[in-house]
């Protein structure tokens, strides 16, 4: 076996094994409906106050059921990868104890404590990163994207946007754009690694194995 075989398998395998995360159109969704959150939370939103919460709520509520639908369209047209007990163990626990309370602790300062520097851009740089490590390492626009999050650190400083809420909201709104530029790019690389996609059962189609789905 060559080592371009070699590299192709080695990267056939780190893609099913972290299937889930490499289904970009299911993220598209959820990209849409974070920049809706972004927009009506905005300083020239039209939306009248009452309207923003229910707004919300909708937009998420749709976004992860119409993720739930591409979801199955995945299944049909790539197959179904059956997860490994535990093979992703310590990612969960990172993720759990680590990862999201990171998170949430910086958008909590950002929005109380409202700091001239926006703590979150730097953090879900950190974040970003990580994910596309230990999701299959290579879709390098999520470089790009930890680069444009550690600049938001200085959005504040720049007066490019308003200590707290108000930079809390842009950073949501690049999130939004990160979801759905991510997603399209992410769906671009599987189709060019995984090419003979048919709208059939998993036994037909593209990728059916042993894996790992999240």
């Amino acid at each position: 076996m060559t080592l371009r075989e070699t590299a192709a398998l080695d990267r056939i395998n780190a893609i099913t094994a972290n299937f889930f995360f490499w289904q970009g159109l299911r993220w598209i969704p959820v990209g849409v409906a974070l920049l809706v959150v972004a927009w009506t939370y905005g300083p020239s939103s039209p939306v009248p106050k009452s309207w923003e919460s229910p707004l919300l709520i909708v937009a998420m509520i749709a976004a992860f059921a119409v993720s739930s639908v591409i979801g199955r369209w995945y299944a049909r047209s790539f197959g179904r990868v059956r997860g490994i007990p535990g093979q992703h163990a310590r990612r969960t626990r990172t993720k759990w104890l680590v990862v999201y309370p990171a998170l949430l602790v910086a958008l909590l300062i950002d929005g109380i404590v409202k700091p001239p520097v926006l703590v979150s851009g730097i953090a879900f740089a950190a974040a970003i990163e990580a994910y596309r490590r230990s999701t299959g390492g290579g879709r390098h626009h999520y470089i790009m994207a930890s680069i444009a999050f550690a600049a938001l650190t200085f959005a504040p400083t720049l007066d490019l946007a308003t200590p707290g809420v108000g930079a809390v909201n842009l950073l949501i709104g690049v999130l939004g754009a990160t979801y759905t530029i991510g997603g399209l790019l992410d769906h671009r690389e599987l189709k060019r690694v995984f090419p003979d996609v048919h709208d059939v059962d998993a036994p037909h189609s593209a990728v059916a194995g042993v894996g790992s789905s999240r």
